[in-house]
């Protein structure tokens, strides 16, 4: 199961602000406090986190009455062209498996906010969406809105799904919740203590999609690498492990990366979380990436390397490489030609 995405487009959320003067919200009322401005959610090469989307749509539940459905209702508006190159590469997809598998690939420029996961169970597909990591206000919402567009999609691509049953089990069950759903999508919703699972016939996910296109489908995943890759270098994640590579010579510590990027220790231990790391971590991951090269690219001892990495003990070293790599640092020397 992928996490959430550590910087997101604003697509999702543009809509979201877009439809909420239907429901007597402005625009500016469901981004108070995130610190955006609407025209932040028009400029393509924008980045939003998720902790500012979670922001926003809590802002517009609170404003409008509380009932179920109105994330079906604003998931209607989340059509296949406005997704851009990634709803393109899923329409243009060879069959449902490959489709899904793309949708889950390149998740950071969907509209998606629960992570998603296909698993495949005797002749059960089950489509999974984890909420279990968003505030509990926002996921009967989010499951609304993923659920409609999942299905819109799918009877575009597959009509016949609609003719068998589509099982929803979910944790978030309620009365009135699966009414709802039964009512506006038609599927057939169970409890679940676990999961929120979509399940389909297996069968399905092999069928020929009637718009697949091979060349326009390799230019999508084309666009699709180099804009996940742009998303990424911009994280602050990739941003901090930069830093400390840069300053691993010496000794970086949280303050003089934050220094280094302009930031208050306060603010970057913050922005880590939100992408699920620490400092601690990609400090680790830095010296053991540096302990990589040279075990692949010298003729350094184990315990020399080790050193250099910023270990006291080689067996620190040694355990902690095993435990990134999943394999030996001696075994790895071993086996890597030197130039």
């Amino acid at each position: 199961m992928i996490s959430h995405p550590r910087n997101r487009r604003p697509g999702s959320l543009r809509i979201l602000c877009e439809c909420a003067p239907d429901y007597g919200v402005t625009a500016e009322q469901c981004l108070s406090g995130t610190g955006l401005k609407l025209a932040d959610l028009y400029d393509s090469g924008n980045k939003i986190t998720i902790t500012q989307e979670f922001a926003a749509i809590a802002n517009f539940l609170n404003l409008t009455e509380t009932r179920h459905g109105i994330g079906i209702e604003i998931g209607r508006r989340i059509k296949p062209e406005v997704l851009g190159i990634w709803g393109y590469a899923l329409l243009t997809s060879p069959t449902p498996r490959v489709s899904i598998t793309t949708a889950i690939k390149y998740y950071e420029l969907s509209f998606l906010i629960a992570p998603m996961d296909l698993q495949e169970v005797g002749d059960e597909g089950h489509l999974i969406f984890d909420v279990s990591s968003l505030p509990s206000q926002i996921r009967k919402f989010i499951l609304e809105r993923h659920l409609t567009v999942l299905l819109n999609f799918t009877s575009t691509m597959i009509p016949q799904m609609m003719a068998e049953p589509v099982i929803f089990r979910t944790t978030e069950y309620t009365p009135d919740f699966a009414a709802t759903l039964e009512a506006e999508l038609g599927l057939t919703v169970v409890p679940d203590a676990d999961t929120n699972t979509v399940v389909m016939p297996r069968k399905l996910l092999d069928e020929p999609l009637p718009q697949h296109n091979p060349e326009v489908l390799a230019v999508c995943l084309k666009q699709c690498e180099n804009l996940q890759s742009q998303i990424a270098q911009n994280s602050w994640s990739a941003r901090t492990h930069d830093a400390i590579l840069a300053e691993l010579h010496g000794s970086p510590t949280l303050q003089s990366i934050a220094q280094t990027l302009d930031t208050s220790e306060r603010t970057l231990t913050r922005r880590l979380a939100e992408e699920k790391t620490t400092f601690r971590t990609l400090l680790l991951r830095a010296r053991l990436a540096v302990a990589h090269e040279l075990l692949t690219t010298t003729t350094l001892s184990v315990s020399n390397i080790a050193w250099r990495a910023g270990y006291a003990e080689p067996s620190s070293f040694i355990r902690a490489f095993k435990k990134e790599y999943g394999t030996a640092p001696g075994q790895l020397a071993r086996t890597s030609p030197k130039q």
